[in-house]
């Protein structure tokens, strides 16, 4: 079989750098009737394809190819992309695998992998491949950028800066690299570190609507919020790709935030709902939906009842269901041997209580880290499905899951002294009480509460990371029947489970600091230490709140947010009735 002539070939190559593909398929199809072994043609016609969005064209002309070549690296990256453009992420993911395999020496290749594995979720390994990407091309700009992004995500925040400083050294210009750093200073409150780089965005970009909005959020931390208003509702950022729908929600979050401040109410609120539209359409573009942590609530409502908890071989019945310690069970590290957890709703004034208890030098805490989801993994699969595996749960498998969960908190928190007791805090592990207790049967709790309707409200006017519990927050009734149907499989729990819990409400910490978490110090048995009660220096020193509150926990302990849902009364009417049993129940009147 004849090939056609090399120079042949190379028109072809010249109407695809020209970005004439229309004119570059024309030939190839008629080229390849008559050379349907050519490698270079299908190639070529991939590439075409590709270019023109036609995908299932662009993978069928690749695979062609790679029928010819199959050792091919670069083949195998262009299907990846061609599947990746798709959505159909395994098929990404193993052609990507194909080409490092082929070509160990491909950082782009291995960036694309980074790619789909953090569009997977997988982040861990996402990181892993940039930093791959980087090492074998160290001016690879958009590998460090996409590093930084996973490490912060991944809350390993010691080289996020830097990255993101890496990636603006090789293209000053990068867009991505400045709104990620930008965003990253403001949430970790290093504002000195903030106007700098801000500085530097305007002499690299100019008077760029990025630069701009954080000029108005540096004017806004200012305490200048009348003139961060003006700065920031003079901004158009029309949310057409990824980062403009981040920057505009940022933007439209920010005058939410200011116009509550200024009492005007009515503006705040529409601002929130405008920067909810927005989360909204981000959740709906990565496929997450309130759908199935709605599901897991329910799946436990339907479990944790008398007549399934009884089958458990570790408990007796009682008032309530006392549960028999495992003898001598050493097996948590820490004062007590026991986990403990600072649970709740999100905005219920967990991060606030986290900065406080860290000023002891005895009390170390883990924030928002996934060490539950994974136990509970462990035990009840992905899909939880195996919830009826709590009544015959082998020692083994019970030992596997509680250590599963050590080792993920000992990743993250590391105790200066053997003594130190560890804590837990992540608001919505709450719905993992039952599978906590079964596993750790000693396990003490920390329940924060918040006025109902307050709590509800500033879920609604916040943003928050895309995941699906957080998606029931960009309505003011979906925040609510989350609260309800969370709060109502907690009282499945203290009905059922005999629970060692202390209940301090957010609105005694702000109003006596010190009576309340002496409370607290007496509940973990441990010695009061006047460190508490140097919160804003607590939080200074932390590298990031990684939390909704950052710029919070940073001020002097305030009281405006109390009763704020009093100003939102007209907005709240319709989601009263849902609240007001909770209301009362948590004896809020």
């Amino acid at each position: 079989m004849t090939s056609p002539d090399s120079s042949i070939i190379k028109s072809l190559f010249k109407l695809y750098r020209a970005g004439d593909y229309r004119a570059l398929l024309e030939q190839t199809r008629s080229l390849l009737a008559a050379h349907p072994g050519e490698l270079a043609l299908h190639s070529l016609s991939g590439s075409a394809y590709l270019e023109l969005e036609d995908f299932e064209s662009a993978i069928n002309s690749y695979q062609k190819a790679l029928a010819i070549k199959p050792d091919f690296a670069k083949l195998h990256n262009s299907l990846g992309i061609a599947y990746l453009r798709t959505g159909q992420l395994e098929q990404a993911a193993g052609s990507f695998h194909n080409a490092v395999k082929h070509d160990s020496q491909f950082a782009q290749a291995w960036f694309n992998l980074g790619i789909v594995y953090e569009n997977r979720r997988r982040l861990p390994e996402a990181a892993g491949y940039f930093k791959t990407a980087t090492q074998l091309n160290p001016v690879y700009y958009q590998a460090f950028s996409s590093l930084a992004k996973v490490l912060w995500e991944l809350r390993i925040t010691e080289q996020v800066a830097e990255f993101y400083e890496k990636a603006l050294a090789v293209e000053k210009a990068y867009l991505p690299a400045h709104l990620g750093l930008l965003h990253f200073l403001e949430q970790s409150n290093q504002h000195e570190k903030l106007h700098d780089a801000v500085s530097r965005a305007r002499k690299a970009l100019g008077p760029h609507v990025v630069v701009r909005l954080y000029e108005g959020i540096l004017t806004d931390i200012n305490g200048k919020h009348e003139e961060a208003k003006t700065l920031l509702e003079d901004i158009t950022i029309e949310p057409t790709d990824a980062w403009t729908r981040y920057g505009e929600r940022t933007r439209l979050a920010r005058l939410a935030h200011i116009c509550d401040r200024l009492n005007d109410t009515t503006a705040a609120f529409q601002f929130a709902l405008r920067a909810n539209g927005l989360s909204q359409e981000i959740s709906d573009g990565k496929g997450i939906d309130k759908a199935s942590f709605l599901q897991f609530v329910e799946h436990r409502r339907t479990y944790f009842v008398s007549e399934n908890i009884k089958q458990w071989p570790d408990y007796a019945p009682g008032d309530g269901l006392q549960v028999r310690p495992r003898p001598g069970d050493k097996s948590v590290p820490g004062r007590g041997n026991e986990p403990v957890f600072i649970i709740g709703f999100p905005r219920s004034g967990t991060t606030l209580l986290d900065t406080l208890l860290r000023g002891h030098p005895s009390i170390e805490v883990a924030e928002e880290i996934d060490a539950v989801p994974r136990m509970v993994n462990r035990l009840s699969g992905d899909a939880d499905e195996r919830l009826d595996a709590l009544a015959t749960l082998s020692d083994s498998d019970g030992e596997s899951c509680r250590r599963t969960y050590l080792d993920t908190l000992a990743r993250h928190v590391k105790p200066e002294n053997d003594s130190a007791i560890l804590i837990d805090r992540f608001a919505l592990n709450i719905i993992y009480t039952g599978e906590i207790v079964r596993l750790f049967p000693q396990a003490r709790f920390i329940l924060l509460l918040r006025h109902p309707a307050d709590c509800v409200l500033s879920c609604f006017m916040q943003t928050f990371y895309e995941t699906s519990a957080n998606a029931s927050f960009f309505t003011l009734e979906d925040s609510a029947h989350l609260y309800d149907q969370v709060f109502g499989l907690w009282r499945q729990y203290t009905d059922t489970l005999q629970l060692n819990i202390l209940q301090v409400k957010y609105e005694d910490l702000i109003a006596d600091v010190e009576s309340t978490c002496r409370r607290i110090t007496d509940f973990l048995e441990m010695p009061w230490h006047p460190g508490i009660l140097e919160h804003e220096r607590t939080a200074g020193d932390r590298p990031l709140i990684g939390t909704a509150s950052y710029n919070q926990v940073t001020r002097p302990l305030y009281t405006e947010a109390r009763e704020r849902w009093q100003r939102y009364r007209a907005e709240m009417q319709s989601v009263l009735p849902v609240l007001e049993p909770w209301i009362r129940y948590f004896e809020y009147q």
